[in-house]
Formats: structure tokens, C-alpha cells, sequence
């Protein structure tokens, strides 16, 4: 299974994060996410397992994942009989989320697309009031689709919203071809 190494992944780019209170439950956050997911044209979060007291471990199903390119016409390779390789974790303060762990990785373009679709729908599920455009913004400002050939690659970037900080990490293809993003939520008052 993927989702304990990009769990391991993030936690080890990212460690321990602070709790901050946020209105916003485990269960309301999938129901907003699956309903943008759908929205977006993507595959709905699968399941969330409990971790502990205060995580959860998530993972989508893959369907269109799968269907987004037929075999015959990948030029890429990107598509085989994998999975999803995006995953990710809830942390819980309480009964409110606090952060947003997201992991997938840039290994083959289908990949990347998937995590950078993934992490644009969330950002619009956490973040309903910005649009299409400031969230394709903060994309390219957290430098998800960047290469090996970017200067500040390997060096994490950081885009604060009202709704919270997002921090993004990605390496070079020699270090990992991971992915992750943490996304803080920030005390809403």
C-alpha cells in the first residue's frame, strides 16, 4: 500500500504541527471535499481510517484516475494498472480539523496532474470564497508544478489565506519524486 510511505513522506518534511482551533469537523470537511472532488470531475475520497485519537488516513478511489488517459493513447506511460498515488491524512484538535496533510508525487505527468488537481479542489472546498484564478494562484505560488530544473527546488514555499497556511514541498526527481503539501488551518474568530 502507498499511503503509509507518503504519510511517512510528509511527516518527515513537514514533523509535528501546532493545534490551532478551526470550525471545521472531520466528516464535513470529506462531504465538502467529495462534493468539489465530484464537482472538479475527480474521484471522491475513497475511505478516512482512523490513525489514532486524533488522525485519519485517507485515500480516493481511482476510477477516473485510471480512465483519464486509455492505455493506447498514453504517449506519457503514465497510466498502468496503479492506483491513485495522491493520499491524505487529517489531523483533529478536539473534534476540528487543524491540518491537512496532502501526499501524492511528480513521478509521471498523469501523477502530478493528479495531486495538483486534488490539492486546487481542496483548497476550494476549505476555501469556498477564493476563486478559480487566486487558487490556480497559490498552485503556482507553492510551486507545485515546478521541475528539477527550478532554482529554489528541494526548498519548501508557503502561501497564507485566511482559511490557513499551505506549505508545499516537492525535490528533486534524484532526491524523490514526492510531493506533499500541509495545510494549516487558521483560527477563525
Amino acid at each position: 500500500m502507498r499511503l503509509l510511505p507518503s504519510i511517512l513522506f510528509a511527516s518527515a518534511l513537514f514533523g509535528a504541527t501546532q493545534a490551532q482551533s478551526a470550525p471545521l469537523t472531520e466528516r464535513r470537511l470529506i462531504d465538502l471535499f467529495d462534493a468539489r472532488l465530484v464537482r472538479d470531475g475527480l474521484d471522491p475520497v475513497r475511505a478516512c481510517r482512523g490513525k489514532d485519537e486524533e488522525s485519519y488516513a485517507c485515500t480516493f478511489d481511482d476510477i477516473e484516475y485510471l480512465t483519464t488517459i486509455t492505455p493506447r493513447g498514453d504517449v506519457t506511460g503514465s497510466i498502468g494498472t496503479s492506483r491513485s498515488p495522491t493520499s491524505m491524512t487529517i489531523v483533529l484538535a478536539g473534534n476540528v480539523v487543524d491540518s491537512i496533510g496532502l501526499v501524492g508525487d511528480r513521478a509521471s505527468p498523469a501523477d502530478l496532474i493528479n495531486f495538483t488537481a486534488h490539492l486546487e479542489s481542496l483548497l476550494h472546498a476549505i476555501g469556498p470564497e477564493k476563486s478559480d484564478y487566486d487558487i490556480e494562484q497559490d498552485t503556482l505560488d507553492l510551486g507545485v508544478m515546478r521541475g528539477d530544473a527550478d532554482g529554489d527546488i528541494g526548498k519548501a514555499r508557503v502561501v497564507t489565506e485566511g482559511f490557513a497556511t499551505i506549505r508545499c514541498l516537492n525535490q528533486r526527481l534524484t532526491v524523490s519524486a514526492g510531493i506533499a503539501c500541509m495545510i494549516t488551518m487558521r483560527p477563525t474568530g
